[in-house]
């Protein structure tokens, strides 16, 4: 089988360079494909195309624009199944990822093996 055939595909919204860090960690992590957006209008379409094993939000977007993807995502019959991990700095945050309907919610600095146990078990699921 093709290498990159086993490649996991992650698309990733950063709108302003705040979870690059992360970007860099997953790419030394495992055998993933990374698909970054700068555009938060972009990403329900990049995922249509893309198909994403994994999508991955940095929290700090315009108004409720993380909520609402991550609503748009999951009220979607393709796109339902697909895990998303949010990213943010305000550690108040953690308690409404379940009104994101996210399957993960991370505050960094990230401990990165367990951020990468995270998304290995979302993947598998």
């Amino acid at each position: 089988m093709n290498a990159t055939h086993n490649k996991k595909h992650i698309l990733v919204l950063d709108k302003d360079n705040r979870i690059l860090s992360v970007v860099d960690d997953l790419m030394h992590l495992g055998n993933f494909d990374v698909h970054v957006t700068y555009d938060p209008n972009a990403i329900y379409d990049s995922a249509k195309s893309l198909k994403p094993d994994l999508v991955i939000l940095d929290y700090k977007l315009l108004n409720d624009e993380c909520e609402e993807i991550c609503q748009d995502f999951k009220q979607d019959s393709e796109l339902t199944g697909v895990p998303i991990i949010v990213v943010t700095t305000y550690k108040t945050k953690k308690i409404r990822a379940e009104a994101y309907k996210c399957d993960a919610l991370f505050v960094k600095p990230l401990d990165i093996s367990l951020f990468a146990s995270r998304m290995d078990y979302l993947m598998a699921s």
